[in-house]
């Protein structure tokens, strides 16, 4: 094993200066950031936890600083916003896993020896004096202080640790073996091309030509029956306190919404908006310079007295706004891309500005309208006032109404249906609804689709009532009136879905059917447009194709077709291809093969890519399984960085 161990050390230098680089780091870095609250302990305290793995304070720490530093690293020292902002989460993340293949590691029954644990001490610079020697015990204990550990041994500890993640990586690496077979298999796979010409022949162009008997119906269904197989239905009777009628009945007077208004200001504070509109000139197939002179000319015939939104719907190229005269509506800081937005709040209403250059291209800009921040007139929000007493006013009554309802009901001590209409029209607010038989995933009429009232009423039995359903229509409450056991139901019940499925399998088969014709007749001599005309059919061509390519006619179906596409040669036609649509008929016209001196020049790296692939799928198979019911919880003081997230699951 420590023989494995040595020859596989060339594929984890980078682990083993991680740990060292992670060691200088804690030298010098200010350790207090990630310090927990006093009341949960030291940085031996637990971060997060799941069962017996535990991540603590200094190991959550560790992993922070070794992103952190590799990402500064890769961006030069300048880390995106957003993947700072996930630094925390993904150090949790690598802490975790790190501790899961320890236990993945000791349940192998691998070990590290004194004389491995002695090796890899000696190895980091930090140890040796000038001429390469051990810096000798005092000056290691005081330099491990120094470093944050308490004592050597909660050093070694953490490097036996990290060298026993690092001959469970080595085993993994090792395992990731990939054959010569599969090496040229997957060469071949990324360098064949092909470009093919083919026709579609929908089936909706069949409809009339195909006709359906009553013997087709009986035959299809006797042979597909499952496939119309009912789950367990249920009749359902509910009372529901209608909110529309509460709603209706209820008036708000205008010292009701004033009183509202000042009570809940905060809720109508709005930022610094503009209203602004636009003539882009894209920068993809012209000049900046091209750009600008177009939007100079669109200036100029603004400024001659044409209107704005007549010369942006005839200039712009922005889709989302052209054909509405280049109206961007209103709209805060942040939203824009910063040049934009830096013209639009610095422009005056009505002023042009431009040409303003942003990654999209050059723009000619006019602000309309401008909204200050701070508090919106209440006649400009009076609506909403109204509204949310009115759904607060609702719900608050509604919700009264139907715990006298269902008290009234477990009361009465019947379900039948006269009792519950007599129930119901005692109060003009309440209504009484029966529906026909529905699947626990079934849409309900009048409902939707909820989950909430099918567990209840799939939870019901005989008799029982349920408790309180929220549904958007308001309150409900929820008796049985029916179970329909699992069945296949009469023919006469289905008839118009076996009657579709009827028809477009015929219809398939026709096409099926014109396209092998076809196909015959290619191979007796007439070429591919010929018989393209006979079905008066467009020829299409694609560009080249490779594995994993689309053609976006055939949809689903695209890979496929390209498959059998590269296993013919230049000429070959091959079909017909069922796509969602309809069938279709390729002819490929040119083939490009995998070259035997590229696969040799090429081989290793390719050997080496679908290692790292297996290395990887061997790793996450091991994280994954341990993963399972993996139940993370965290310490209070970083629930707010990863909690929410919850990403270590």
């Amino acid at each position: 094993m420590l023989k494995l161990f040595r020859d596989n050390l060339r594929h984890l230098s980078w682990v083993l200066w991680g740990v060292i680089l992670v060691f200088i780091l804690l030298i010098f870095v200010d350790v207090g950031a990630f310090q927990p609250k006093d009341a949960e302990g030291g940085p031996n305290a637990p971060a997060a936890w799941a069962g017996d793995i535990v991540v603590r304070f200094s190991e959550y720490e560790s992993a922070y600083r070794r992103l952190e530093s590799y990402q500064r690293q890769l961006f030069q020292g300048n880390i995106p916003d957003a993947f700072q902002e996930q630094l925390k989460v993904q150090a949790l993340q690598d802490a975790f896993d790190f501790k899961l293949m320890l236990a993945e590691a000791k349940d192998m029954g691998l070990k590290i020896s004194n004389s491995e644990l002695r090796k890899s001490i000696l190895e980091i610079p930090a140890f040796l004096d000038e001429n390469g020697k051990f810096i000798g015990e005092e000056k290691y204990k005081n330099l491990l202080a120094r470093s944050g550990f308490r004592t050597a041994q909660e050093f070694e500890n953490s490097q036996r640790e990290q060298l026993l993640y690092i001959k469970l990586d080595s085993i993994l690496r090792d395992s990731a073996f990939v054959s010569d077979k599969a090496v040229e298999e997957a060469f071949r796979n990324q360098s064949e091309r092909a470009k093919i010409r083919y026709v579609l022949l929908p089936i909706r162009q069949l409809a009339d030509s195909v006709t359906i008997e009553e013997a087709d119906l009986a035959s299809y269904f006797e042979t597909h029956k499952e496939e119309y197989r009912l789950p367990e239905q249920r009749r359902i009777a509910y009372l529901v306190v209608d909110n529309s009628v509460l709603r209706a009945k209820m008036e708000v007077s205008p010292e009701d919404i004033e009183a509202y208004y000042q009570a809940h200001s905060e809720d109508y504070q709005q930022e610094e908006q503009v209203r602004a509109r636009h003539i882009l000139i894209k920068t993809d197939e012209r000049t900046q310079a091209e750009a600008d002179a177009e939007l100079e000319k669109a200036r100029q015939r603004i400024v001659g007295g044409e209107p704005f939104e007549t010369v942006a719907r005839e200039l712009s190229e922005d889709p989302g706004s052209a054909a509405s005269g280049g109206d961007l509506r209103y709209f805060p800081r942040g939203r824009m891309v910063p040049q934009f937005e830096e013209a639009a709040f610095g422009a005056k209403v009505g002023e042009l500005v431009g040409p303003v250059h942003t990654p999209f291209g050059a723009h000619l800009l006019e602000v309309t309208a401008r909204r200050e921040s701070g508090l919106r007139p209440l006649d400009e929000v009076r609506a909403q006032v109204r509204h949310k007493i009115l759904t607060e006013r609702v719900s608050e009554e509604g919700n009264r109404l139907a715990g006298e309802l269902l008290a009234r009901l477990k009361d009465a001590g019947s379900t039948s249906e006269e009792e519950l209409q007599s129930i119901a029209d005692e109060s003009e607010t309440t209504k009484l609804v029966v529906t026909d038989p529905f699947g626990q995933q079934d849409t309900i009429a009048g409902i939707g689709r909820s989950p909430e009232f099918s567990s209840a009423a799939f939870a019901l039995k005989p008799g029982e009532l349920s408790e309180l359903v929220k549904l958007p229509r308001g309150w409900a409450v929820l008796t049985l009136k029916e179970v329909l056991e699992p069945r296949i139901p009469e023919l006469s019940v289905v008839q118009a879905q076996v009657r579709d499925a009827v028809r477009i399998q015929k219809q398939r088969d026709l096409a099926r059917q014109k396209l092998e014709q076809a196909r015959q007749s290619i191979d007796a001599g007439e070429s591919f447009d010929e018989v393209a005309k006979g079905l008066d059919l467009e020829v299409k061509e694609s560009g080249e194709l490779s594995r994993g390519g689309a053609l976006p006619d055939l949809g689903a179906a695209s890979g496929k077709v390209i498959e059998a596409a590269l296993s013919m040669e230049e000429g070959a036609v091959g079909g017909p291809y069922e796509y969602p649509q309809g069938e279709t008929l390729v002819q490929v016209t040119e083939r490009q093969h995998m070259d035997p001196a590229d696969f040799e020049a090429q081989k290793e790296a390719t050997r080496e890519r679908l290692e790292a692939q297996e290395y990887q799928r061997l790793r996450a198979s091991v994280l994954n399984q341990r993963k399972i019911d993996l139940n993370v919880q965290y310490a209070s003081s970083i629930v707010a960085d990863v909690a929410e997230d919850d990403q270590v699951r």
